[in-house]
């Protein structure tokens, strides 16, 4: 059986659900708390099978929003505490990795260069994540073709041949 490809409800809601680990800041909570977390993920793998969603999609949605961990987990982190809380409910500590993959986003609009400087972190994660996003694409295309179709390459010349 072929998969079916995403349509843009599924794109709009794993895109949600990407960025929800951020609802702490609306929230009496600390940033990159439990919200940034593997319970957190867990508790939104779970709030899925709730729902009712079907087993893939649900991993989906909890894949989607442990992206947002996995990313701010590499991302520089110039607030303090430092990190995130990767392992609650199991520990509060705070985890970073020190790569600083991505760049630390500047919250305070006020200040004489905001937009210069996260107009140039958003730049460096569409550069870094573009082509995981283009490969990904690729290879669900690759995986999704019917089974006796073959590729270009392999039909050139066809009719050249012999029977």
């Amino acid at each position: 059986m072929i998969a079916k490809p995403a349509g843009w409800r599924h794109i709009a809601l794993f895109a949600a659900v990407g960025a929800l680990a951020d609802i702490d800041f609306l929230l009496p909570i600390p940033h990159r708390g439990p919200t940034h977390s593997l319970g957190g993920t867990l508790l939104v793998l779970i709030a899925a099978l709730a729902l009712g969603s079907r087993g893939r999609i649900a991993l989906a949605v909890a894949a989607a929003y442990g992206s947002h961990v996995l990313l701010d987990w590499l991302g520089a982190d110039s607030s303090t505490p430092r990190g995130l809380m990767a392992l609650w409910p199991l520990s509060s500590a705070y985890y970073i990795s020190n790569l600083d993959v991505f760049r630390a986003v500047d919250r305070r609009y006020w200040l004489p260069g905001f937009w210069g400087r996260n107009t140039l972190a958003v730049a460096r994660e569409v550069l870094i994540l573009g082509p995981v996003l283009l490969l990904t694409r690729w290879l669900l295309h690759r995986l999704r073709r019917p089974t006796g179709s073959r590729d270009f390459a392999s039909q050139v010349g066809e009719e050249d041949r012999e029977p």
